[in-house]
């Protein structure tokens, strides 16, 4: 070995030509292997961390324009409401050519009445300020400016103890009359006044449209008719119904009889929580988009949905108002179903009496168990039609509920984005897009896709991955040909020494390590700080890349996120028995040493298999 090393030192400029060529190749191929096997986990990583879904949402057939009156300012302001000609069902996604992994379903969501709960809503009540009342004027009137009204009795709310107030049919462009000594009803809302004629007053008190009515629907989203459903006015004339005289037999027949089971059914609403049932987590856009996350304990599994188990997820907040923790069980008892709001939808107004003018009673009652408290923050103010979650909302699996809601379902609508959606498998939005807009529906139905980014991590990472494959290529290439003309000049060209040995009596064997030694330990030396210099290579590139993607990206599309996956990273190399680094820097040196070797070998036997005196007097 020692002879082998130096006579390849007396050829100082052809070592080195070894020594660079080598480790140039051995760098190619190690920092190519490693980018492809690092991209490679990374992108099956992606494909088990990351999850497409499509949210749906049916398109208006046409805009209604309603028009209020404003007695202030005497003029009409305009609001648009959507119109639709038939409500289509989530069934008509079940198309050719759709994949789907979860869904498509639409979700409702219901009411459980909880009155020993703190909730969310018993400060927006208070807030408000609105309370229902008899009045009566202090002399005949026309309430189309304020006029001065005793506040005789509240039966809901609170008038804050005043005793008086000024009342304005304010969005009734032909209030009735009303007469000094008459009581009449009415559900009003303090609000700063605009009669800017009546600098005296400073609160007016407004009659309010409220869920007075029903909107009971059956399952195909009908109207469910009945005594007090068929009594209600048309839409146009619902102003009229906002302020009514109390006569001597009110509360015992007719619409007071309503009023009286309305006035309960608000008290009820006011301690109601809403209640999500899913059949899968992603499946919800909030927790899809990582804006509801789990604080504590578990997210419902997949199996417990699937169970159909009594479990849930409640809301933190709700949790640290009522002293609730993981382990923790809760009645939930449902009363109503609604399948026409999003959850978190602003300003629902409801029909909280079904078609005879009663109070929902309770279709389902379970004992639940809580496995986890979330938390839900919204990145962005979303449009009511998207918003699936709200502050106080319990999820439970869908299965869970064992009895049908037919006969209580509150409101019947549409396919929204916060109600509707599936899961895809990752990479295939093109496929389903194409064979959706082959179906009939296709103009009847907008679907937005979330994938969390997954379509733009893989395509930087198969870009990456085409340049470890350039690289491993070229690595592969270059070594062939600076293998073989290190076997050229060290071996090839080294025949005479070889013939000389020979004849000085040493043996092929002696021969064999006199030339192969030395080429060996070299081109290992050589592979090896090539290696070892791809990896300093490829630790600065990654931290270089990190940072400037850090500023132009959100960290939850990050693969490479040290909150969301960096845990998952740490599995994965534990689990593996040799890391790609180490695999990456141990296989290119011994690749290229096994070819090295190989080569030098095969050409080194040709020349001990010849005569020596047959090169001997060849010049080299």
């Amino acid at each position: 070995m020692r002879n082998s090393i130096r006579q390849m030192c007396r050829t100082p400029f052809k070592l080195l030509l070894l020594i660079l060529l080598t480790a140039g190749c051995a760098l190619l191929l190690s920092l190519g292997t490693r980018l492809w096997l690092e991209t490679g986990k990374q992108l099956r990583q992606a494909e088990e961390t990351f999850t497409t879904i499509g949210m749906v949402q049916q398109r208006e057939d046409a805009a209604k324009i309603s028009k209020f009156w404003d007695a202030g300012l005497g003029i009409y302001s305009y609001g648009n409401s959507s119109v639709y000609d038939q409500i289509l069902e989530e069934s008509i996604l079940d198309f050719e050519g759709a994949q789907y992994l979860a869904g498509p379903e639409k979700r409702p969501f219901y009411g459980a009445y909880l009155p020993d709960f703190a909730l969310e809503k018993d400060v927006q009540t208070q807030l408000t300020g609105e309370f229902l009342a008899e009045i009566s004027p202090v002399e005949d009137c026309v309430p189309s400016e304020p006029v001065q009204v005793k506040i005789d009795r509240v039966l809901y709310g609170d008038a804050d103890g005043s005793s008086k107030c000024w009342f304005c049919d304010h969005n009734n462009p032909n209030p009735r009359p009303m007469e000094k000594g008459k009581t009449y009803l009415a559900y009003l809302h303090p609000k700063s006044s605009n009669h800017t004629d009546r600098g005296e007053v400073i609160i007016e008190c407004v009659p309010q449209i409220t869920s007075f009515g029903s909107t009971q629907c059956d399952r195909q989203g009908n109207k469910v008719r009945g005594s007090f459903a068929d009594s209600e006015k048309p839409e146009q004339l619902w102003y009229e119904e906002m302020l009514e005289e109390v006569t001597e037999d009110f509360y015992t027949s007719g619409r007071g009889v309503y009023w009286q089971n309305y006035i309960e059914a608000k008290k009820k609403y006011d301690k109601t929580v809403h209640v999500l049932p899913a059949s899968c987590l992603e499946l919800l856009p909030s927790f899809h988009e990582k804006e509801a996350v789990v604080t504590e304990g578990n997210p419902i599994s997949q199996e417990e949905f699937d169970a159909g188990d009594e479990v849930c997820m409640i809301p933190q907040e709700f949790a640290q108002r009522n002293g609730l923790r993981v382990g923790d069980r809760i009645s939930l008892p449902l009363y109503f179903a609604d399948y026409g709001n999003a959850p978190g939808a602003s300003g629902q107004l409801l029909g909280l009496l079904n078609a005879q003018g009663e109070v929902y009673q309770t279709f389902w009652e379970a004992e639940y168990r809580i496995v986890g408290i979330y938390q839900y923050t919204p990145f962005m103010e979303k449009e009511d039609s998207a918003k699936d979650l709200s502050k106080d909302i319990i999820l439970i699996p869908a299965g869970s509920v064992r009895a049908s809601d037919e006969k209580n379902i509150l409101q019947y609508g549409p396919m929204l984005r916060g109600t509707t959606s599936f899961q895809i498998l990752n990479g295939t939005i093109a496929e389903f897009q194409e064979a959706f807009q082959k179906t009939e529906y296709a103009n009847f139905l907008e679907i937005q896709f979330d994938d969390n980014g997954y379509e733009q991590v893989r395509k930087e990472l198969k870009k990456v991955r085409q340049t470890a494959l350039l690289l491993c290529s070229t690595g592969l290439l270059a070594s062939g040909a600076v293998v073989f003309l290190l076997v050229y000049f060290f071996v090839i060209k080294q025949k005479r020494r070889t013939a000389i040995e020979r004849s000085l009596g040493m043996s092929k064997k002696q021969c064999r390590g006199s030339l192969l030694y030395g080429i060996v330990l070299f081109t290992f030396a050589a592979a090896v700080g090539g290696s070892l210099l791809s990896g300093s290579i490829y630790t600065q590139t990654k931290e270089s890349l990190q940072k400037e993607n850090s500023q132009e990206f959100s960290r939850k599309y990050s693969t490479w996120s040290a909150e969301e996956t960096g845990e998952e990273e740490l599995q994965t190399e534990e689990n593996t028995p040799i890391s790609y680094p180490v695999f990456s820097m141990t296989a290119v040196p011994v690749f290229l040493v096994l070819l090295m070797a190989d080569l030098s070998w095969s050409f080194l036997e040709k020349n001990l298999n010849a005569p020596p005196m047959e090169f001997l007097t060849v010049r080299e």
